[in-house]
């Protein structure tokens, strides 16, 4: 009632004709009492639901006198002191001339500009039907009560056609509900169009005799689609022919998003696994191609017949067999688990072979790789096939920022560059892969290292390279950080250097 509470404040700045249309247009009933407890004003709706035939004719009762507990208005004016001149939701049974009912009060008191108290101002609504059902479920009413203030669900207890019987806040933020109107308490129409179909669903099955009605939908709710687990079930009570209906509702749009990326991984490793079968078969052939240029080559030779230009032939198709049998090779230890004892790789080994294996696969999307090793013989503690995964993972990434850019630059003609270097320092190695793509989002540099988070639409990043690379550098003392350029993005990998200390090495800068 808060907002409402809000609105009752700025009455007092409206001319009387005005304030009375205000105060029954309210979604709840008003009134003011002196400090006795007598009606100095009311609304239509204070009327209704204390049983009055009109306003005139609720002026000047005593409210203590409809309390059935006859210390129902010492206890309101003992949690009116405990809230220091505030109250909210204060539940009371009442008797009016058309019999008993109950209802909830949120009052607070008004004073002079001494900050003498003058006179009690509040909201209230009928309650009675939830008490009816709640009071007939006995002990589990407070339980359920309890839970549904806490829990982190929505909880609502509704009629058969929708009227609200009982809801709490977390079901009014996972569905984006407006609150009740005077003129209308149902549920239904303050949900979204989707949200309202399955609804209307669930109680039609749950009224031809379903058990229960469970289901898991996308909809809109603040402007976003978002994931939702609905659920419905019939609560039966004595007092009425009609069930109620219990409904439930649970925010899974996060475990969805992590459904779907778990699921993409997967199909990465079944990918790989596959892509290093193809491998060992293409191995096959391949060398059975070497062997035959080497029988080819003897044979013309014999012959007397092989001139140079088909000495030169037969050396390029060496040459490409070659070639194909060591991205075969890369690809097959690529694949392979990572023993953990061969913890020690040349950094500059490990990037010569990754471009073997990816090089092709940039120039059929028009991306240049340009690499810078080193020529001395280097060593850090992090296995090779692991550290080509990093380096891998890195290119990836870059790649698809490229692309990205592309299709947001809309020039298919966009050149694309990547470029991955190498630096020694004083005790450690940098390597940095820098690309021309479309960058990181702000605030993303810090986050996008860890598990599930990607840039990319699900279906197209899984959001676990760079958190898995990440695991790999700290295990092996190292550290992997990112950096935003004017065109792209930088990521640089920094790696202590084993037994080995260069004077003449550059220096960080």
């Amino acid at each position: 009632m808060d907002s409402d509470a809000i609105a009752v404040r700025g009455l007092r700045s409206l001319s009387s004709e005005d304030a009375i249309q205000a105060i029954n247009a309210l979604p709840f009933a008003y009134y003011r009492a002196s400090l006795d407890g007598k009606v100095l004003a009311a609304s239509k709706a204070m009327v209704n639901i204390f049983g009055y035939d009109s306003i005139d004719d609720i002026i000047g009762v005593e409210i203590s006198k409809h309390y059935v507990d006859s210390n129902g208005r010492a206890r309101f004016l003992e949690a009116l002191e405990k809230g220091q001149g505030v109250v909210d939701n204060f539940e009371a049974e009442m008797r009016g001339p058309r019999g008993i009912f109950w209802v909830a009060t949120s009052a607070r008191l008004i004073t002079d500009d001494k900050g003498n108290p003058i006179a009690l101002e509040g909201l209230t609504r009928d309650i009675s039907q939830q008490r009816a059902v709640f009071d007939e479920l006995g002990r589990g009413a407070a339980l359920f009560e309890a839970f549904a203030v806490g829990a982190d669900i929505g909880v609502a207890v509704s009629t058969t056609s929708g009227d609200e019987i009982f809801l709490n806040d977390r079901m009014r933020e996972l569905l984006d509900l407006e609150p009740a109107q005077a003129e209308s308490s149902s549920i239904l129409e303050r949900m979204s169009p989707e949200l309202q179909a399955v609804s209307l669903d669930a109680r039609r099955a749950v009224m031809a005799g379903s058990a229960a009605y469970h289901k898991e939908v996308l909809i809109p709710v603040a402007g976003k689609n978002v994931w939702r687990r609905y659920s419905l079930f019939p609560m039966t009570t004595a007092h009425s022919d009609e069930p109620y209906f219990c409904v439930t509702v649970q925010d899974i749009n996060e475990q969805k998003a992590q459904q779907a990326q778990l699921i993409q991984s997967s199909k990465l490793a079944s990918i790989g696994e596959l892509a290093a079968g193809i491998a060992h078969e293409i191995n096959q052939p391949l060398n059975v191609m070497r062997l035959a240029t080497m029988n080819l080559r003897n044979h013309l030779n014999k012959q007397s017949v092989l001139d140079s230009k088909a000495s030169e032939s037969i050396e390029k198709l060496n040459l490409q067999v070659e070639r194909a049998a060591n991205i075969v090779r890369q690809l097959l230890l690529y694949g392979r688990e990572a023993g953990d004892q061969e913890n020690y790789c040349d950094p500059s080994v490990a990037i010569r072979n990754t471009e073997q294996m990816i090089r092709q696969t940039l120039r059929v999307e028009n991306i240049t790789l340009a690499i810078k090793t080193s020529e001395n013989a280097l060593t850090i503690p992090c296995n090779l096939i692991k550290f080509e995964q990093v380096l891998m993972n890195l290119i990836s990434n870059a790649k698809d920022a490229i692309l990205e850019h592309r299709q947001s630059l809309g020039d298919a003609s966009y050149e694309g560059k990547i470029t991955v270097g190498l630096r020694q320092l004083k005790d450690r190695i940098k390597v940095s892969v820098t690309d021309n793509g479309i960058g990181i989002p702000d605030g993303m540099l810090q986050a996008v290292i860890e598990p599930f988070v990607t840039t990319k639409p699900v279906g197209s990043g899984t959001g676990l390279g760079l958190s898995v690379s990440h695991g790999i550098i700290s295990a092996a003392g190292g550290s992997i950080g990112f950096a935003e350029r004017k065109a792209g993005a930088r990521a640089d990998i920094t790696m202590p250097l084993v037994g080995q200390r260069d004077s003449g090495a550059e220096t960080d800068s």
